[in-house]
């Protein structure tokens, strides 16, 4: 069962995206010409009241606030929906996220952009964003919980829709502020949707109870019990390939 989950599309997909990430912070240390011309463009568009406004919404979301944060939201999940996993899978997946970008940024230590001209304090390096980490991997993760419920279903298009304004929303802020480039911000979406991506088959995918099921055998009664596995191996594709169009659409 750990092996199906571990080749799951899913997980597969969300090595590839972190990897990816890490891959490419190797070739990013210096600004990009769209790094710094998307930077420019901030700086020159800035007004004193679009300033306390995006400070405050950048303040929220900081990668500490933001796993405080999530331990919220996971207790919100489980009072409502009553499932322990779900709720711990929003925190693991935020938790997660934040160490794979502390291991990304210290691996190359990319600067952030000039510090005369950003609009708030910040220490630390600055590929990927961990803002932008935090948030995808707390609302990633929050929606899909959320579209395993009946009415989450059907208003799946809905959540998703504003699931990905309100992540360019805290993105745009941080560019805004002048405290990271775009592929800053790039790179911390794709670690925060693939650190979600790979922690949901073994999280939110199959019942746990399906092992329990299958391996109650009693003497005489073995065919059953393959029968029984089958079943839970043909559930446990099933539901692999939902859960991957879920996190895919």
């Amino acid at each position: 069962m750990i092996a199906r989950r571990l080749l799951s599309p899913p997980v597969i997909i969300g090595v590839l995206l972190v990897a990816a990430v890490a891959v490419a912070g190797g070739f990013i240390t210096s600004p990009l010409s769209i790094d710094t011309t998307v930077w420019s463009d901030f700086v020159a568009s800035r007004t004193p009241a679009m300033n306390s406004f995006m400070t405050g919404a950048s303040w929220l979301f900081d990668p500490k606030r933001a796993v405080v944060l999530a331990l919220a939201v996971a207790g919100a999940v489980w009072w409502f929906i009553k499932k322990v996993m779900n709720a711990l899978y929003i925190l693991c997946s935020v938790v997660f996220s934040a160490a794979n970008s502390f291991i990304i940024k210290h691996l190359y230590e990319r600067p952030r952009p000039e510090e005369a001209l950003r609009l708030i304090t910040e220490d630390g390096y600055s590929f990927p964003s961990g803002h932008a980490t935090a948030v995808t991997a707390l609302i990633v993760s929050l929606v899909l919980v959320l579209t395993m419920t009946r009415l989450g279903r059907r208003l799946r298009y809905l959540l998703w829709a504003a699931a990905l304004v309100f992540i360019v929303f805290i993105c745009v802020t941080r560019l805004y502020l002048g405290v990271h480039w775009v592929t800053d911000v790039i790179g911390g979406f794709g670690v925060g949707l693939g650190s979600s991506m790979i922690l949901a088959p073994f999280m939110i995918g199959p019942n746990n109870a399906s092992p329990a099921r299958v391996t109650r055998t009693d003497a005489g009664h073995g065919e059953p019990a393959r029968s029984s596995r089958r079943c839970a191996s043909k559930s446990f594709r099933v539901r692999s390939r939902e859960l991957s169009r879920r996190i895919t659409r």
